[in-house]
């Protein structure tokens, strides 16, 4: 009786928490996109992609997750991500010269280099990590579908968690008499 209703605490625990952090964060999202106007919010100096395009093929594929540290300086070589004010959109390509104020960029995957410069007020910083699976995982939840997945496992898990609790302490009760 008591490990089930300990298993049921747990469980029931763990999807509150992961439920409380989910909104917080997205509300800190909403808050910096639509109040603060950053379209690419930060936490703690890092920011999160996904790759929606194949121009840093192979080194990025479609659809990885990136983290993007904010950083004082940038060399040659470092794949930065940048807001691009003329497709409004930010962008992550690899710096392949430096000017006084600005960078020079192109995707590995592109025969040319950009055709502008990347003044350093646009960049968000470097990429430091990425992941394949992390991406495909977001891509998904954000999704309709993935959203409703999402809800609908939660749910069935609250229900098994009661379920088996109750099975459990009927169980019990039986063995008792």
């Amino acid at each position: 009786m008591k490990f089930g209703r300990m298993i049921k605490t747990v469980v029931k625990s763990l999807l509150v928490f992961a439920v409380v952090i989910l909104m917080i964060y997205n509300g800190y999202v909403l808050f910096c996109k639509y109040v603060l106007h950053d379209g690419m919010p930060s936490v703690f100096g890092y920011s999160f992609a996904t790759v929606s395009s194949g121009s840093m093929e192979p080194t990025l594929k479609t659809g990885d997750f990136i983290v993007v540290k904010s950083q004082s300086d940038y060399s040659v070589g470092d794949i930065i991500t940048f807001y691009d004010a003329e497709k409004n959109a930010f962008v992550t390509h690899r710096i392949i010269l430096e000017g006084e104020n600005s960078f020079a960029t192109k995707g590995d995957a592109n025969n040319s280099a950009d055709n502008f410069s990347v003044p350093v007020e646009a960049v968000k910083g470097k990429v430091v990590a990425v992941n394949g699976f992390v991406g495909d995982t977001v891509r998904f939840v954000q999704s309709p579908f993935g959203m409703f997945s999402v809800v609908a496992v939660a749910i069935l898990l609250w229900l098994a968690t009661d379920i088996v609790s109750s099975l459990t302490v009927k169980k019990d009760e039986k063995q008792q008499l």
